[in-house]
């Protein structure tokens, strides 16, 4: 068995500086999920971290080990090593599913905070504040970010209105949007076609449009009033995972509700007030 200064976390804290930021992700996901990385493939640890196969390769070898297969032998003789405490392996077992999730989640959140175009953050914020109106929109899984956009951005902005489908409502509220608005848009696969008809209408009448998705491949128009923001949106199960979306969205509002205080120095004290005010925020 490896004694402590030849495991892998110390090893990686070591030569932590000198890796890259790519690197550094294949690190944390070695170092907290040992089990799956010392028994997946290079190409699948690539694959579930949105990085190249030479680059978990690369890290390998940078924190000194001989190679790839020579880093998963050393982890898997850790964990073979790793004193256990009486019962808690089948307590384990039993939240497995759970854990994971909780750390796929971590892990989107993550990538997400490492992947963010923060020049396209701030224009598709910009679009936000300076719209006359904010229409909002989301289906089936992104309505819960959708109604949270909505709940928040009515705190920091006037005239926002959600868009639903209840009764076939969509088409009308769709004529509603004019030059000068702007839409807010969350959708994931599968991509409704509802929230890409919401997107379409927005540019065709010159109005701007941010859509919070996973891909550049999300069958959206190719326009100049068209600003994707891209998070994982992942998960365990069969729904998708909201959490680095939320994150991306609490990223906006923020930046909204800091440039109405330097417009009105008032208005995060006007806020403050109203959150102390049951059921106001």
């Amino acid at each position: 068995m490896n004694n402590g200064a030849d495991s892998l976390p110390e090893r990686v804290r070591v030569r932590y500086d000198q890796l890259s930021k790519s690197q550094r992700k294949i690190a944390r996901f070695c170092i907290s999920h040992a089990a799956e990385a010392g028994s997946l493939t290079a190409m699948r640890i690539a694959e579930k971290l949105g990085v190249s196969e030479s680059t978990v390769v690369r890290f390998a070898i940078k924190i000194g080990y001989d190679g790839f297969p020579r880093m998963q032998d050393a982890l898997r003789e850790e964990l073979r090593g790793a004193p256990t405490p009486s019962g808690e392996h089948t307590e384990r077992d039993t939240h497995d599913v759970a854990l994971e999730s909780l750390r796929n989640d971590l892990d989107a959140l993550q990538q997400s905070i490492d992947e963010i175009d923060l020049s396209a953050l701030t224009r598709a914020t910009t679009a936000l504040g300076q719209a006359t109106n904010v229409f909002v929109c989301g289906f089936r899984t992104s309505f819960s970010l959708a109604y949270q956009a909505y709940f928040h951005l009515r705190k920091v902005r006037p005239s926002v209105r959600l868009l639903g489908d209840i009764g076939g409502t969509l088409v009308d509220d769709l004529e509603m949007i004019e030059p000068g608005d702007a839409v807010l848009a969350f959708t994931f696969p599968v991509y409704d076609d509802r929230t890409i008809q919401v997107a379409n209408r927005a540019v065709s009448v010159g109005a701007s449009c941010v859509v919070v998705t996973d891909s550049a491949l999300a069958p959206l128009p190719i326009d100049p009033l068209l600003h994707p923001l891209m998070v994982r949106h992942d998960s365990l199960s069969f729904f998708n995972s909201t959490v680095a979306a939320t994150a991306l969205l609490n990223s906006i509002i923020v930046r909204l509700a800091e440039a109405r205080s330097r417009q009105e120095p008032s208005f995060e004290r006007t806020l403050s007030k109203s959150f102390h005010i049951k059921g106001n925020l």
